[in-house]
């Protein structure tokens, strides 16, 4: 069997209201400007058609990309989710890491740390509810 790359990711957070505007805004910036709203039936086993007024998840991906995009990431509310002890990394050009560092804290993540080691230049940060995260420009293994 071969590895077809990563489908998606779910984020499970206690409070979607809580953090729906930093996730929009993050997503924006990695330029997945795409966003659906979902009904998740407890656990995540299945995404149902959502209105902006009634939903408990949000699913952010490229705008304009019909059918199943590429990738995509879903953020899940969950009432007992603590925020996640892993964590997801998003890849960003090397260039943009000063802007980036610049601009996490102004969309509300917290505990934001930049990472200077040149084998993997990254920022590690949370969310508002304290899942942890990453932009990361790892070098080209070409």
């Amino acid at each position: 069997m071969a590895f077809g790359g990563f489908d998606h990711v779910d984020m499970r957070v206690a409070a979607l209201g809580a953090v729906e505007r930093f996730y929009d805004e993050l997503a924006r910036r990695l330029g997945l400007t795409g966003k659906r709203y979902a009904n998740v039936e407890y656990g995540g086993a299945a995404w149902h058609g959502g209105t902006p007024d009634s939903y408990n998840a949000v699913e952010y991906h490229e705008d304009g990309v019909r059918g199943r995009p590429a990738f995509f990431f879903g953020v899940i509310e969950e009432a007992d989710a603590e925020p996640a002890r892993s964590r997801v990394a998003f890849a960003v050009a090397k260039e943009s890491l000063d802007e980036w560092e610049r601009v996490l804290p102004q969309i509300g993540a917290r505990e934001v740390e930049r990472e200077h080691d040149e084998s993997y230049p990254a920022i590690f940060f949370t969310d508002p509810l304290g899942t942890r995260l990453e932009v990361c420009a790892r070098p080209s293994r070409t």
